[in-house]
């Protein structure tokens, strides 16, 4: 998927009460009755009512989302079936997304499930390609919906399937998509005894499954359709890595052992990845040197939400783009209520000068993105969605906005799961006897099965990850006064800076940037660049600010960003340093050699750092991905992007330059 697809909402066609697509002169489902359809050819036909009995957790893989038919009538028998504990994973591929209106006139044809189609309605995400992961019933149940061609979309997903719905259009109207590539993702993906459904009796299919692995028999439709296929993988496990991930990126095995973990830092890196396990039923302790949580770079007052995106989507910016993705929907799902920490208010990235106002314009032009996640204002408008005059047309993000960071963190760590200890540092880590023990500053063991180091750029001082190559840069961010009485801002501006709406009456904006720089006194000099910067983006208001200042003295803060060099985070299994130099080594002679050796990673030790000024749209996501690799789950992000972020990158780039 390194070149991702254009494409928007499909319209559909109606044919009395049936919802049809023009591109395939097609139904969505049978006119009969499609909810019976479900039950019949997907539900009956792989046993889930007596497998949702019987299970923890159970993960199913379906070729065509369509109007979410499927998935919201599974999610019904899941809830009505299943343990209370039992989680359920539903992945699903879309080309050709429905567009929200007639999403909704689709499903208002099956009022007994209005509870759960309402849900996904307020959930159902913009058209930009990729993965993108709902959560429902308190994480329950877990929709990862992959926007794309079907094969690059599954040959990106790292999960074990135990169903699969083998739906979407007919193989005679949609040949493209019931290829040979598509089978072989799914013979992957799958396990002995995963089973298959599909409504079709193609004999594309039944020769597609049965070279992949799978028995296939006919056995009864549903309606006019008299046949249909159904079958077991009886294969060998396959491998269950895509063919482009390198062996040196391969995850480590489902971790089976007790729920317990440390996260050492509780800034949102780690007070994110200790709520996305607590919400699967960890105990969690966060560990963090200061008296405070979100004391260093996650205690500013504000922060902007965003991401900034290029013309041409490329790797870097597709992470970053869906991390803003998740946390903006995350956000508004569970904080909807605390405008104390979240306000979507929107945000105007400001044009700082014409070639840049050109760039913004083709990136408008490309349709790369949708209206609903980024648009062109001209000047104008801008100024009008300000509430103040801005200098420079933009793009508005219409969902993101501003959070709290030390608000955020409080109420992440808030979940009964995690325990808090401040006041503790971490000097060493030690595994032995299938747990980690962390001694603190007094040499006393805090001991779990798993650790995670969300600490920064402190993740050097520890023996496993002292290699990192990560760097501090300063910022400082000026603060004014509560009920100050300057003009008030209805959106979160950026450009070279960026300020917020006033939260309790005050203005925090920003910031410096000055590497090489450890000192945290608040100076002048950064009191008057953020100023600068602010009159440049927003003449009036900056002007405004700069007279307050006049007679009124700015607060300050100053943080330090965590960056790494290539600007992505590192997130990730801890690699054995000394282990992969000895297994790769190939690699300095060789930059193209396949080496097939099994990465050794340091059992139970992972990262999460280096997220630089983009935490609020790359942590929470990150926490899912470290989560959802411990718990074995579909991971959140495309495979390709996992490789982006894995600490072994460093490693490996540095072998290949020759630098170690």
């Amino acid at each position: 998927m390194t070149n991702m697809p254009k494409f928007s909402s499909t319209k559909l066609h109606w044919l009395a009460d049936t919802p049809t697509s023009a591109l395939f002169d097609d139904i969505y489902f049978s006119i009969e009755d499609g909810l019976a359809e479900t039950k019949h050819v997907f539900h009956d036909s792989n046993q889930l009512t007596e497998r949702f009995a019987a299970v923890d957790t159970f993960t199913i893989g379906e070729t065509g989302f369509g109007t979410g038919l499927n998935f919201l009538a599974t999610w019904k028998l899941f809830r009505e079936q299943a343990p209370a504990s039992a989680k359920l994973h539903f992945v699903s591929v879309e080309k050709y997304p429905i567009a929200l209106d007639d999403l909704t006139q689709a499903l208002a044809l099956w009022p007994e499930l209005s509870m759960f189609s309402e849900q996904l309605i307020v959930q159902y995400p913009s058209p930009s390609p990729g993965f993108h992961q709902l959560f429902f019933d308190d994480g329950r149940i877990t929709l990862t919906l992959m926007l794309g061609d079907a094969v690059d979309c599954y040959r990106q997903l790292d999960a074990q399937v135990d169903a699969w719905f083998l739906d979407g259009f007919t193989p005679a109207k949609n040949p493209e998509m019931w290829c040979p590539e598509l089978f072989q993702q799914i013979g992957r993906l799958s396990k002995p005894e995963t089973t298959f459904s599909t409504f079709t009796c193609a004999g594309v299919v039944k020769r597609g499954m049965r070279d992949v692995g799978f028995t296939v028999k006919k056995v009864t439709g549903f309606g006019r359709k008299r046949e249909m296929f159904v079958g077991t993988f009886t294969a060998d496990k396959p491998d269950q890595h895509p063919p482009e991930s390198p062996a040196w990126a391969r995850l480590p095995l489902k971790h089976s052992g007790e729920k317990t973990a440390i996260v050492i830092g509780a800034g949102i890196a780690g007070c994110s990845t200790a709520h996305s396990l607590a919400k699967r039923g960890w105990k969690v302790t966060v560990v963090d040197r200061h008296p405070q949580i979100a004391a260093e770079g996650s205690g500013n007052h504000q922060g902007a939400l965003y991401a900034k995106l290029p013309i041409e989507p490329i790797p870097t910016s597709r992470i970053h783009l869906s991390g803003y993705l998740y946390s903006s929907h995350f956000l508004s799902q569970y904080l909807s209520d605390r405008s104390d920490i979240w306000s979507p208010c929107g945000l105007l990235q400001l044009a700082a000068h014409e070639k840049e106002q050109a760039k913004h314009q083709k990136l408008a032009e490309s349709g790369n993105y949708p209206d609903s996640v980024v648009r062109y204002v001209e000047q104008q408008e801008a100024s009008e969605i300000a509430g103040t005059t801005v200098s420079n047309s933009g793009l508005y993000f219409p969902e993101a906005g501003w959070v709290s960071p030390p608000l955020l963190c409080q109420w992440l760590c808030e979940h009964p799961n995690i325990t808090v200890m401040t006041d503790t540092q971490i000097t060493r880590l030690v595994r032995d006897d299938h747990q980690w023990h962390c001694f603190t500053q007094n040499d006393q063991p805090l001991t779990a099965a798993i650790c995670i180091i969300a600490s920064a750029a402190d993740s050097v001082a520890f023996e496993q990850t002292s290699y990192l190559p990560v760097q501090n840069i300063r910022g400082q961010v000026s603060i004014t006064n509560e009920h100050s009485g300057l003009p008030e801002l209805n959106t979160v501006l950026c450009s070279e800076g960026y300020i917020s709406p006033t939260q309790q009456g005050r203005y925090c904006f920003g910031a410096t940037f000055e590497l090489k720089d450890p000192l945290t006194d608040i100076r002048e000099s950064g009191h008057q660049h953020n100023l600068t910067k602010i009159t440049n983006m927003a003449p009036d208001l900056g002007d405004a600010l700069t007279q307050y200042h006049v007679n009124h003295p700015l607060s300050g803060r100053v943080g330090f960003r965590c960056a790494s060099p290539d600007k992505l985070p590192i997130v990730g299994p801890a690699p054995v340093y000394d282990g992969f130099i000895k297994d790769y080594a190939r690699l300095r002679h060789d930059a193209k050699s396949v080496i097939e050796t099994v990465p050794q990673h340091y059992p139970g030790l992972f990262v999460n750092l280096a997220h630089g000024s983009k935490g609020l749209i790359s942590c929470p996501i990150s926490g899912e991905v470290i989560a959802a690799m411990l718990e074995n789950e579909p991971l959140p992000l495309e495979k390709e992007l996992i490789d982006k972020l894995i600490p072994a990158r460093f490693i490996i780039k540095n072998l290949i330059r020759r630098a170690i």
